[in-house]
């Protein structure tokens, strides 16, 4: 419930003073924000010992020849797809999604065609902190406990997944991520578990140095 107000209120206070300075400052400036976070839910709860989350919804593990699947699995399946083609709707066919996407690639020139960049840059905010709490929650359900540092790995997993797919491209953040977890899931089954944080990490090096652009990615030409 706070997570789409809290956004918009980082936005203002840390990020808006900083939209005019590097693309670096942004990204730093969301690290420290995100930590200071981390940080102050510990101290609020006494500590980082996870919580346990209710279990809404009874779990059911059903048995498909050698595919084992449950109930929890299948929802967040559902649930995330769901969300994934409301975000590419909602950036490729609509009118505050063209708005987004003019304020990204030159806020300058999007804010002289009339392009109202403040609340578009507040809209984007709320919308990603939306998706973020929907992921969290989906998150809980599925490990049944939450703790203020539940985001760092998944986080980290992300961008890999975003850079994988391809930086610009939903479709491609989604398959990245598919093809993140199905490779995980081959190096444990092939005795790698202890090296399972790295293989993502490793499978990012591999394809930043053969496509750079990512899977669905395409090279970004500007004219000089």
């Amino acid at each position: 419930m706070c997570a789409v107000p809290l956004a918009v209120l980082i936005e203002r206070v840390a990020y808006r003073p900083l939209r005019k300075s590097t693309r670096l400052a942004p990204l730093i400036s969301a690290l420290g924000v995100s930590i200071f976070l981390q940080t102050l839910v510990t101290l609020i709860k006494g500590g980082p010992n996870p919580l346990a989350f209710p279990q809404v919804i009874q779990d059911t593990v059903y048995v498909l020849g050698p595919v084992k699947f449950s109930t929890i699995q299948v929802i967040i399946l559902v649930v995330a797809s769901l969300l994934m083609v409301f975000l590419q709707f909602t950036v490729k066919y609509t009118k505050v999604g063209k708005a987004m996407r003019a304020t990204s690639e030159d806020y300058e020139t999007a804010g002289l065609m009339g392009i109202n960049v403040n609340n578009i840059v507040s809209f984007t905010f709320a919308l990603g902190a939306a998706l973020a709490a929907a992921g969290g929650v989906l998150v809980g359900m599925y490990f049944n406990s939450i703790h203020p540092f539940m985001g760092v790995s998944v986080g980290l997993k992300s961008f890999c997944a975003a850079v994988v797919g391809g930086i610009g491209s939903i479709p491609g953040a989604m398959l990245g991520g598919i093809f993140i977890g199905i490779v995980e899931v081959i190096g444990v089954a092939a005795g790698f578990d202890t090296y399972k944080e790295a293989i993502a990490f490793g499978l990012l090096i591999l394809v930043l140095l053969f496509k750079p652009t990512g899977l669905l990615g395409l090279p970004i030409q500007r004219k000089v």
